[in-house]
């Protein structure tokens, strides 16, 4: 019987729900370790070696060690998912589209939710901040509005593990995202209600 796959986290809901939301949708075994921030086994020697970063997710799947919540992912949905949540290389189309989705996720989406946790630290850089946030959420709606509308998934070929990506960080900008915007909402109410997501607790 293979290994479950080596999940190391400081929570539920760190970047690593993700990874376990995922693990759940394909009902692949995995074992988390928790290790709370300023902990001996997060700051150990031993982990610094899985993580030269000393960063949260990383996983060991055999004698695959991999960091980035979204590269684990791009690496487990093709692994594991047989083209079911991500789509195989033959459909180019579908593909680049999948490929942009989970980039997007982290290097632009996260890049700005991520502003409200590191850049608030005076009433100042609070009002820049939340400045920045709205007007960056006003192109995010421009991107996804139109494809949610039309469709359930940012897929046309249905769920897949970019939308894993995306629910777990839109919520960090729920007021310019997804309050009182339809689309995002009902999406959000969808991937809240998927029952492997309810097992990750993400949210």
């Amino acid at each position: 019987m293979k290994k479950p796959i080596d999940l190391y986290c400081m929570a539920l809901q760190d970047r690593s729900d993700r990874v376990r939301w995922l693990l759940e949708e394909m009902n692949v075994p995995y074992t988390n370790h928790f290790m709370p921030m300023g902990s001996a086994e997060k700051n150990s020697p031993e982990y610094r070696k899985l993580n030269p970063m000393n960063r949260v997710p990383t996983i060991v799947d055999g004698d695959i060690v991999l960091h980035e919540s979204a590269a684990i992912c791009m690496y487990l949905a093709d692994k594991y998912s047989y083209g079911k949540l991500a789509p195989e290389s033959s459909n180019v189309k579908e593909r680049a589209l999948y490929t942009q989705w989970m980039i997007f996720s982290v290097g632009t989406l996260e890049a700005v939710v991520a502003r409200m946790f590191t850049h608030m630290n005076s009433p100042t850089e609070i009002a820049e901040t939340l400045k920045y946030v709205k007007e960056q959420s006003a192109f995010f709606k421009m991107a996804l509005n139109p494809i949610l509308e039309r469709q359930d998934y940012i897929l046309e070929s249905g769920f897949s593990a970019a939308d894993i990506m995306l629910g777990a960080v839109i919520p960090g900008a729920y007021d310019d995202l997804v309050k009182d915007n339809p689309p995002i909402q009902n999406y959000m109410e969808r991937l809240k209600s998927r029952e492997a997501a309810i097992r990750a607790k993400v949210f």
